[in-house]
């Protein structure tokens, strides 16, 4: 989505706050952005050498981390269900069905990495957290 690759490159230390805008204006998808080169960095009128070899080198980084980080939830049906119990349970509170609120899913040592790595991937941002606490 735009509004994310935008608010990525925001985020970069060093990189002008107008890059992020340009990516915003040209739609540009996390897809197109991995895909991108110096010459479609220069078409969309980022014309500094060193805010394009910047963005480059983050690109490149993120492609490799996101190519390390693969996560289906498929293969993980304890975790699976643990989210899906808390959401019940949660929502049956909301609906005034059950008087205590949910504790937050409790998960077992060993699969306290793959549930916050289902977690965050499936709920991001704010979502995440209200699983996780």
């Amino acid at each position: 989505m735009p509004d994310q690759v935008s608010t990525w490159a925001k985020s970069i230390k060093g990189l002008p706050e107008d890059v992020g805008i340009v990516l915003y204006e040209n739609e540009i998808t996390g897809r197109e952005l991995l895909a991108m080169n110096i010459d479609s960095l220069k078409m969309m009128g980022l014309k500094r050498a060193g805010t394009v070899a910047l963005l480059l080198k983050e690109i490149k980084k993120f492609d490799r981390t996101s190519q390390d980080v693969v996560t289906l939830i498929e293969h993980s049906p304890y975790c699976f269900g643990k989210i899906l119990d808390y959401l019940r349970l949660k929502q049956l509170h909301l609906s005034g069905l059950i008087i205590n609120e949910p504790k937050l899913p409790e998960v077992c040592d060993m699969q306290k990495r793959r549930f916050e790595k289902v977690v965050k991937y499936y709920f991001p941002g704010i979502a995440a957290r209200s699983i996780l606490g």
